[in-house]
């Protein structure tokens, strides 16, 4: 496959199903075999449409990085669903990672899912159609159950990266009523979920997107990354404002009590839990608790809470390196 640099930087993404493997065109040692999964005439960081053979389903996917990098797959969270900045992509290529940055079920051109099984069985496909092995896999947030049970059962999953992975009983009065009440209206029922997406799609479409992430996320670093980052930002928005309420309603779920996460159920995986330094005390304190229980090591990045990955591209990358 050609390097992502290559191709026509106006022509827009477009689904492609190849049928059969494709030769790997990198150099040697060939990391992965993306151009089996979506179009080849790659460009930087544009958004692109792998047709599964097996499941029929669609990926979209943006890839960073030539393929003899070891791929760092990154599964974002329900607030934002965007790839990492364009200088995080950078400076991971260097240090010799490529970035795949993966739209999960019902957020932009990917296939709605029905249930955390079938997303995490969608991904692994993707993983296998694109040849991408020993993945270090990110995963964010919301999308922590799906990425588990990815990282569980995917044999091309080395180490994860469970990044800000809400799995504790945090303190919900250290967010605003406005906030807490939105959530636990999404998580009663169906229709509090549709009132409660349709409340932030009303605000976002009136006040504009910005106003609104500026008013969920208020930490000094967060509400910097909002400003600096307009275009990531819209992309974002324009994903979220499309999903439906049973996408948000299931990503929202992982705030309720997981009985698969009881004391040791992480001891056995390869990876870390991350955490910004800017989090909310009562939820730092928690999650450091919960993955003490869980055994999974820990490590605080530092910048951000929210937006904390995204932020702390240094600290982060020294990390991958660590990675065996």
């Amino acid at each position: 496959m050609a390097s992502v640099r290559e191709g026509n930087a106006g022509r827009k993404s477009r689904r492609v199903a190849l049928h059969g493997a494709a030769p790997c065109k990198a150099l040697p040692p060939c990391a992965n075999d993306l151009n089996n999964a979506g179009h080849r005439s790659r460009v930087l960081r544009v958004w692109q449409i792998a047709a599964l053979r097996r499941s029929g389903k669609w990926v979209q996917f943006m890839q960073f990085g030539a393929d003899n990098l070891r791929p760092v797959v990154c599964l974002h969270s329900l607030e934002y669903p965007a790839a990492p900045p364009w200088g995080l992509c950078v400076d991971a290529a260097a240090e010799g990672f490529g970035i795949v940055a993966v739209r999960r079920g019902g957020f932009g051109g990917s296939s709605e899912v029905h249930s955390i099984d079938e997303e995490a069985a969608i991904l692994s496909e993707f993983l296998e159609q694109a040849d991408l092995d020993d993945v270090i896999l990110v995963v964010e947030g919301t999308a922590r159950q799906a990425g588990l049970k990815l990282a569980r059962s995917s044999p091309r999953v080395s180490f994860t990266f469970l990044v800000r992975p809400a799995y504790s009983d945090a303190y919900a009065g250290d967010l605003d009523p406005w906030t807490v009440n939105l959530v636990i209206q999404a998580l009663q029922t169906q229709a509090g979920a549709n009132l409660s997406l349709g409340a932030l799609n009303l605000i976002g479409r009136r006040t504009g997107h910005r106003a609104l992430y500026e008013m969920l996320f208020k930490h000094a670093d967060d509400l910097a990354f909002i400003k600096a980052h307009a275009r990531d930002l819209e992309d974002a928005w324009q994903s979220f404002s499309r999903i439906n309420a049973d996408t948000f309603r299931r990503n929202l779920s992982i705030l309720m009590n997981d009985p698969t996460l009881g004391p040791g159920a992480l001891a056995d995986l390869p990876g870390m839990a991350l955490i910004g330094a800017e989090t909310l005390p009562a939820w730092r304190e928690a999650f450091e608790e919960k993955s003490a229980s869980l055994g999974i090591s820990t490590a605080c990045l530092p910048r951000g809470a929210f937006f904390t990955l995204h932020q702390s591209a240094s600290a982060f990358i020294n990390l991958l390196k660590k990675v065996p």
